[in-house]
């Protein structure tokens, strides 16, 4: 593995020149590139024309090795290159499940060159750290606006469940709409069981005077880690200042251990509702922020009402637009998303034995790398329509499944990963064959961790105990698979704390068993 990683650095290297993104270039024989929009630590942004749907998009490029690796040490290049390729393609992943206007729906992936790319809805605009270097502080409609889009866009990406985790004001998008749109999912962290987690050498996630407590320590983070780095955006937009600043001492000990002043001391206007819930969304415990539902709720009440005259001074573009004359603006949503022929579903397609076979091969691969790929997904598509035209009981079927369980479980989607095991468990319900109750007892356990994310760990740990007290029965061979996902399961409760809870539960078993 060592040797490929090596061979992969040297061909970074060697193809430096040959790599090298022009204007007018065409991706694909599609996408004509008509100028650089944006550059980041990973990747950059071209605007490009779509030759087939005749309209713009935006292509997103991984960065050339030997450009982001300078600052790393040699020692750890070739597996930082592995990290940027596969932060690149869970991006994809996570983006082609994601449906919400205020995220870029993603229309395409590939390489061109060699180069990974992502072709993705093009947002006309304005970043909000333009926008606020032009006004600031904000009057309270536009602020508050812009909060309300942007906590849903995160509340449905929470519902997966994904942290963005690099939150701030250059990576949200106000569109000459109105549409405040959230970029950039290079860092976001799935928080399923069992999900991949990506570190890269010498970097710290996030970014600095954005970033949670809990990240800038170093610990797990949770989807109010993006309820922290919205209230510094909000706390920006309604008084014009950051929450800390630099020449008050070290930004990262301020965020760590100092509280901020109350909002209203820079911005009176501010409603006493809004200072006490932003300064409750910057609290140090992630538990004690409130949840993207509750902000935008709160928010919400502030919204200039349909008819409302526009802000004054006027802005351009302006993020009340929706809000007060929502029959004038253009809406902006993903509907018209269109997934590569790559992933296309396969759901109403009479399915080709050796076509699903070939593509289960593959799965079976993309799982021993760890890092779900297009095979998975494939899977994952067909997986209703193959057990429609072949049954439940076929091999072929039962691998589909297993395969696109366990793709989405490790790509972080729980909720559809549970559905999947749930059906996997019903389907052995009553068979006697040890191997089948040994599988089963598995799935119940997968079950219990794809639930984790959503908060329910008094079912994971009762299905802990019932899953170790029924492996009692089988032989030592068939229990091995079954032993080893109750560790799994173990460690995931004691990373959430739940370390005692899981102790006592292991006492219990072991009094059970004398």
């Amino acid at each position: 593995m060592r040797w490929i990683l090596d061979q992969e650095l040297q061909a970074e290297r060697a193809g430096m020149a040959a790599r090298e993104i022009n204007i007018g270039e065409v991706v694909d024989g599609r996408y004509e590139l008509e100028l650089p929009i944006g550059k980041g630590g990973m990747a950059e942004v071209w605007r490009a024309t779509d030759r087939l749907e005749h309209r713009l998009v935006a292509v997103k490029f991984l960065r050339p090795a030997e450009e982001v690796l300078r600052q790393v040490d040699t020692r750890y290049q070739e597996d930082e290159i592995t990290v940027m390729h596969k932060r690149f393609n869970r991006e994809a992943r996570l983006l082609s499940q994601l449906n919400h206007p205020g995220i870029p729906a993603l229309y395409d992936e590939g390489k061109h060159r060699g180069t990974p790319y992502l072709v993705m809805r093009y947002i006309d605009g304005m970043s909000i750290g333009d926008f606020l270097a032009l006004r600031r502080p904000l009057p309270l409609g536009p602020a508050v606006s812009i909060t309300v889009q942007i906590a849903s866009a995160l509340d449905s990406a929470h519902t997966l469940p994904v942290v963005h985790r690099d939150l701030k004001p250059q990576n949200i998008m106000l569109s000459t709409s109105g549409v405040a749109v959230l970029l950039d999912f290079g860092i976001a962290q799935p928080l399923g069981a069992g999900a991949t987690r990506y570190t890269q050498y010498g970097s710290s996630l996030g970014s600095p005077g954005y970033q949670a407590p809990e990240q800038i320590r170093g610990d797990s983070v949770v989807p109010e880690t993006d309820s922290y780095a919205l209230g510094c955006v909000c706390y920006e937009m309604l008084t014009g200042h950051t929450p800390f600043a630099e020449e008050h001492g070290g930004l990262q000990g301020q965020h760590l251990d100092a509280d901020p002043l109350p909002l209203r001391t820079f911005a009176p206007q501010v409603p006493a509702e809004l200072d006490d819930l932003v300064l409750r969304m910057l609290a140090k415990a992630p538990e004690r922020r409130p949840g993207m539902a509750e902000i935008e709720e709160v928010f919400r009440r502030y919204l200039p009402l349909p008819g409302s005259p526009p802000p004054s001074p006027r802005l351009d573009p302006d993020p009340t637009l929706p809000f007060r004359a929502p029959d004038d603006y253009i809406e902006e949503s993903n509907t018209d998303r269109t997934a590569s022929a790559s992933t296309e579903p396969k759901s109403a397609e009479w399915l080709k034995v050796r076509g699903v076979e070939a593509d289960c091969e593959q799965g079976e691969q993309e799982l021993t790398t760890g890092d779900p790929g297009p095979a998975l997904a494939r899977l994952a598509d067909l997986a209703a329509a193959a057990r429609k035209q072949w049954g439940p009981a076929r091999p072929l079927v039962r691998q589909v499944w297993r395969l696109a369980a366990e793709g989405l479980r490790i790509l972080g989607d729980c909720g559809r990963a549970a559905t999947f095991y749930q059906q996997m468990l019903d389907d052995l319900a009553h068979s006697r064959s040890p191997q089948d109750q040994a599988t089963a007892l598995i799935w119940r356990l997968r079950v219990a961790e794809c639930r984790l994310p959503f908060g329910d760990s008094d079912f994971a740990l009762e299905t802990l105990f019932e899953v170790a007290t029924a492996g009692r029965a089988l032989s030592s061979q068939t229990a091995r698979g079954v032993q080893d996902v109750c560790r799994e399961l173990e460690t995931e409760l004691n990373e959430l704390g739940h370390s005692v809870e899981v102790q006592r539960l292991l006492k219990r078993l072991e009094q059970e068993l004398d």
